[in-house]
């Protein structure tokens, strides 16, 4: 892959290294060159001190969260830089880090110090937290996240509720739209799983609602107390009956929201999508939207992992949302569903959007150009909430 010129510049010495610091600052990271109609060349620098070596780690690529590309960043002679060079298709957008691994062997992630991360990037999951986020030019345009970032932070009210089912007690941040109750009317609502009292969830919908795209509506943002998610969001029943018998309850006994499961929904990424879609179809009298952003629908207790493909096919077993879906008769529940194309489990994400369509949900399913990253589901959520919540009822 070839040098790009300004590195040959800065190593020949006709741009100075501060010069070159504050191009990257003023113009941005990484540096991309189109190569072919449909592909670029991206350039990231890293100015790493003392570190022995520096990788870059994606939000792309078969497993879920962060993927460490194995080539490392090469010295740039002459000065304190190190660049790293990849061929990609033009359209991606993706969340990343660099990996520095110091002269004890020691790995640190650190974001592009040329880039330093966007709002809302404090994620529950340290996987996906404090990342930079690459827009490559014929990338999607999220315009109601870019909205979002200029609007001053949503009010956010704090609680904690106690659950007699769980034995456990958790956070819980409800954000109220912008003027709070049209008239005293019920909202309609969101519950957003794997919440933080930053979430991007209110300040998108802050924007829809400024721009009559949706109704007013309340967000619920749910803590979900570290390793215990793993069990709470993994179609256990026990935590979606938390959710239908006592989160609902205590929300409407403090804030004027809809009893109507038409006006709620709930939503999550990765697992979170997963325990979206089978709460609301096993509680649909409760939920009658569900938003599954990335959802982790090729889950089931039993499957097999690491073994070959015809052992795969012979083991594993239908996943359990796809079998649910299967087995019930259709439930009152509207889907909306979103997955990267880069995902190791976008074929079942395909395959669950194809079952719900076979038995006649009202079901919307898009991709994304990209991989398991909150880079897309922070901005798709706009999308997710035009259709839950239109200005006019569907």
């Amino acid at each position: 892959m070839p040098v790009h010129p300004l590195l040959e510049e800065v190593a020949a010495g006709r741009r100075g290294h501060e010069e070159f610091r504050q191009h990257l600052r003023d113009t941005g990271a990484p540096m991309v060159e189109r190569t072919t109609a449909g592909e670029v060349a991206v350039t990231f620098v890293d100015e790493p001190g003392s570190a022995a070596v520096s990788r870059l780690s994606v939000a792309i690529g078969p497993v879920v969260g962060r993927n460490t590309v194995d080539v490392p960043f090469t010295p740039v002679a002459g000065t304190p830089f190190r660049a790293l060079t990849l061929r990609m298709r033009s359209d991606l957008r993706f969340s990343y880090v660099f990996t520095r691994s110091g002269p004890d062997g020691t790995d640190t992630h650190v974001p592009d110090p040329f880039n330093p991360p966007p709002p809302f990037s404090d994620y529950p999951e340290a996987r996906f937290s404090g990342s930079s986020v690459a827009t490559l030019p014929d990338a999607a345009a999220l315009p109601w996240l870019a909205e979002a970032e200029t609007l001053t932070a949503p009010t956010v009210a704090s609680a904690v509720l106690r659950s007699a089912i769980l034995g456990n007690e958790r956070r819980i941040w409800v954000s109220m739209p912008p003027g709070g109750s049209p008239e005293g009317t019920p909202l309609p609502f969101v519950v957003q799983l794997d919440g933080t009292p930053d979430h991007s969830a209110p300040a998108v919908r802050d924007a829809l609602v400024r721009a009559g795209r949706i109704r007013p509506c309340a967000v619920v943002l749910v803590d979900q107390l570290g390793p215990l998610r793993y069990q709470e969001l993994r179609c256990d029943p026990q935590f979606s009956r938390m959710l239908v018998e006592e989160l609902l309850p205590w929300l409407r006994d403090r804030h004027p929201l809809s009893h109507d499961p038409a006006d709620v929904a709930l939503a999550g990424e990765s697992f979170g999508g997963l325990c979206a879609a089978w709460t609301a179809l096993h509680h649909p009298a409760a939920f009658g939207n569900a938003v599954l952003q990335s959802p982790s629908c090729a889950y089931h207790p039993d499957t097999v992992y690491g073994t070959g493909a015809g052992d795969l096919l012979r083991r594993n077993p239908v996943p359990t949302l796809i079998a649910d879906v299967l087995a019930a008769a259709p439930a009152p529940v509207r889907i909306f569903h979103d997955a990267g194309e880069l995902e190791g489990s976008v074929t079942h994400s395909r395959w669950l959007h194809q079952v719900l369509t076979d038995r006649g949900y009202d079901t919307v399913h898009r991709e994304f150009a990209g991989g398991h990253d909150y880079a897309w589901w922070r901005g798709l959520f706009a999308d997710a909430l035009q259709w839950c919540f239109p200005p006019e009822r569907p």
